[in-house]
C-alpha cells in the first residue's frame, strides 16, 4: 500500500512492507519552500522586472499593437500590468489621448509604474477592479499580458470585462506556452505546464461568460529573443517568473547545472543565447 505523508516542507511517498521492523520504506522524498503570498513575489522581483523582461516585452509589443488595433481616442485598461512597461510602450507607439489605466494590486510595482508616460495606476486586483458598477462600458480595450493565471475568481473577472467593454470594443488576453526553443530545466518546465493549463482552465469561463455576447478568436504568435546566459541564470536564481516560487535555492540550482551540462557548457556568460517564443493570443470582440 502507498500512502502520502506530508509535514511543514516535506512530502513523502511511503510504501508499506512485510517486515515488521521496517513496516514502511520511503520510495520519494521531496524538500520544498512552501510558496510565498504573491504580493512577497513581487516586492521581491520589483528592482530588476523590467531589466528581466526586456527582450520578452520588445516580443509583445508588435503583437498587442496588431491585435489591439488601437486608436488614438481609446480607452483602454492593462489587467495585471506591473511595473507599466507594456503600457508606457502601447500608449507612446499608439498615440493615445488618454493614459492607460494599469491594474494591478502590487504598491511596489506601481510606483514603478507612476514614473512611467502614458500610465494611470490602479491598486487593485481584477476582482475589485471589475466588480465596480462605475466603469460600466468605459473602455475601448482591456488586455491582460501572461497575468490571467493570478485571477482568483475568473468568473467573476470575465463577467466583469465584458460589462466593462464598451459595444465593439474587445478584450485580448496573451498567455505563455510551451512551445518556446529556450530550453527549460524539468522542475520549471513542470511548473509552467501548470501554469499554462490553469490558463486553459481559466479560458473556459471566458467563453462562458462572454461567448453569447462576442465573436471569439484565437491565435498563436512567434517572435525571436536572446538572452546572455548570465542574465538567464540570474533570472532563474531571482525567481523572475512566480511559479519559481515552488523551487527551493537547491533545486533551482540543481536545474542551472542541468542546462549547463545539457546546452550551455561551451557557451559564455556574455554569450547570447537566441531563440525563439511562441504566445496565444484571445480575443474577445463584444457585439454591439
Amino acid at each position: 500500500m502507498i500512502s502520502i505523508w506530508q509535514t511543514g516542507i516535506v512530502t513523502a511517498l511511503i510504501e508499506s512492507t512485510d517486515d515488521k521492523e521496517i513496516p514502511y520504506r520511503i520510495i520519494f522524498l521531496r524538500h520544498f519552500r512552501p510558496p510565498k503570498d504573491i504580493k512577497y513575489h513581487y516586492r521581491n522581483v520589483v528592482n530588476k522586472y523590467d531589466y528581466f523582461y526586456k527582450e520578452v516585452h520588445q516580443g509583445y509589443i508588435p503583437i498587442l499593437m496588431k491585435c489591439l488595433d488601437l486608436k488614438a481616442e481609446h480607452v483602454v485598461a492593462d489587467v495585471g500590468s506591473g511595473t507599466g512597461a507594456i503600457a508606457k510602450d502601447l500608449f507612446e507607439l499608439s498615440g493615445l489621448h488618454n493614459p492607460i489605466w494599469c491594474v494591478d494590486p502590487s504598491v511596489e510595482m506601481q510606483e514603478v509604474a507612476r514614473q512611467k508616460k502614458g500610465v494611470y495606476p490602479v491598486v487593485k486586483t481584477a476582482e475589485e477592479f471589475f466588480s465596480n458598477p462605475q466603469i460600466s462600458e468605459r473602455f475601448d480595450r482591456v488586455l491582460a499580458t501572461m497575468s490571467a493565471h493570478h485571477f482568483v475568481n475568473p468568473d467573476a473577472v470575465y463577467k466583469g470585462i465584458l460589462c466593462s467593454l464598451r459595444p465593439g470594443g474587445f478584450y485580448v488576453q496573451l498567455t505563455g506556452t510551451l512551445k518556446s526553443s529556450l530550453p527549460l530545466f524539468k522542475g520549471v518546465k513542470n511548473l509552467m505546464s501548470q501554469c499554462f493549463e490553469r490558463g486553459k482552465e481559466i479560458s473556459s469561463p471566458l467563453l462562458k461568460e462572454i461567448g453569447v455576447n462576442s465573436n471569439i478568436s484565437h491565435q498563436e504568435f512567434s517572435f525571436s529573443a536572446a538572452v546572455t546566459k548570465s542574465k538567464l541564470y540570474e533570472k532563474y536564481r531571482c525567481r523572475f517568473l512566480s511559479v519559481l516560487q515552488h523551487l527551493s535555492d537547491d533545486e533551482i540550482e540543481e536545474g542551472i547545472r542541468e542546462l549547463e551540462n545539457e546546452y550551455y557548457h561551451n557557451v559564455k556568460d556574455d554569450e547570447l543565447i537566441n531563440y525563439e517564443c511562441t504566445v496565444l493570443v484571445t480575443r474577445a470582440e463584444k457585439v454591439a
